[in-house]
């Protein structure tokens, strides 16, 4: 049985593509882990609801076959539309040390990679990809080629990004052009050249302005003429990416950061609201919510807002100074912000930059009495 055919009948309509990959020759498929497979295939086309049930038929694939790359492969997949890369990244692995020339491992393994903030070793995935043996169909290399402008921009080495991304430039059909050059205008933000950024965003959208991909545009122009201090000039920009994707809950919080910078704290919430209602998941939105509900003296529902990101990710550095500041400055709970501000203190990097203020704070705090000067007393976590 065709080994490609085996992922086919599994992520049918899904977007992945292995034409023409110059495939080793892989000994054949066990009959019992395709079937494993096949069930898991079914299981997928039912929906989102059942794809716990698909990566169980899935692991049972691996175990009958461990040189079953497309059942490695399925995992990661599916590991990474349930929001889980950090553990998408060991089968994607998997599967990239059986069968190295394929594409769509090599993307699907970058996405987990970058997802996981580890942007090096995405870029060297990509760029041994790259320096692989030519085939006779390298449709995916200007897609790559782009990933790998936007890795090392990731990684802070934007020397390299713009060497990648020129070169996808230079080869790229015209359709294909406005990826890399939305990937080089942000490498040009990074390096603080703003109008060139500015130059750069907009010669992608005289190639394509009004379609669905074009919104990511649009947002990453709003975030540049933020830096150039235009807050109505990309506030418009925002907008004009939410219109052209709903579902791009970046562009909708960008926005409400322009309201917040306002102090416009109502729009800002509205905003906000669609957001963590669009992507329950979206820690950064649940926190920029609590800070919107907080300047808008909601306080319940700032605290109910921070503890939402809390529940996502409970080392959050940012949801833990704002749920400090919340009980300090407007609870009035000095005890219960001394515990928030404690746990800040462990969980942020040393150069975040709300440490210094922190630091201050529990100074202050320390001055005050430690057992009963809160109703109620200790957290509310």
């Amino acid at each position: 049985m065709n080994r490609v055919v085996l992922l086919g009948l599994l992520l049918a309509g899904c977007g992945a593509s292995h034409k023409g990959a110059e495939e080793p020759k892989l000994p054949a498929a066990k009959p019992e882990a395709v079937d494993a497979l096949k069930d898991a295939g079914r299981s997928v086309r039912l929906g989102a609801a059942n794809y716990e049930r698909a990566l169980e038929r899935i692991r049972a694939a691996e175990q009958l076959d461990p040189n079953l790359w497309e059942a490695f492969y399925d995992e990661g997949w599916i590991l990474l539309k349930l929001r889980n890369p950090a553990e998408a990244i060991a089968p994607l692995e998997k599967a990239l040390g059986i069968l190295p020339t394929n594409a769509a491992t090599v993307q699907a393994l970058g996405e987990a990679y970058l997802s996981a903030n580890r942007a090096a070793d995405a870029a060297k995935i990509y760029r041994a990809w790259l320096e692989r043996p030519k085939s006779k169909d390298d449709s995916h290399v200007d897609q790559i080629r782009v990933a790998l402008g936007a890795a090392y921009r990731r990684a802070g080495k934007l020397d390299e990004a713009i060497d990648a991304l020129q070169k996808a430039l230079r080869s790229a059909p015209r359709q294909a052009m406005a990826g890399a050059l939305d990937q080089l205008g942000l490498v040009y933000k990074a390096k603080g050249q703003l109008e060139l950024a500015d130059l750069v965003l907009h010669r992608a959208l005289e190639i394509d302005d009004k379609s669905k991909a074009a919104a990511e545009i649009w947002n990453n122009l709003g975030l540049v003429a933020l830096e150039r201090r235009r807050d109505q000039e990309a506030f418009a920009h925002f907008e004009q990416a939410a219109k052209l994707d709903p579902s791009l809950t970046v562009a909708r919080r960008n926005k409400a950061a322009v309201y917040l910078d306002c102090g416009d704290y109502t729009r800002a919430v509205e905003e906000l609201k669609h957001v963590t209602h669009t992507d329950p998941d979206d820690v950064d939105a649940w926190i920029a919510l609590g800070v919107a509900e907080r300047g808008a003296v909601n306080l319940q529902n700032a605290e109910h807002a921070f503890q939402k990101a809390l529940e996502l990710d409970p080392d959050s550095a940012d949801a833990l100074y704002d749920l400090g500041v919340l009980e300090m400055d407007f609870e009035k709970q000095p005890g219960r912000a001394r515990v928030e501000l404690e746990k800040f203190a462990k969980a942020a990097p040393q150069g975040h930059p709300k440490r210094a203020d922190a630091e201050s704070r529990l100074k202050e705090l320390a001055k005050k009495p430690k057992a009963g000067d809160d109703k109620g007393g200790g957290t509310t976590q």
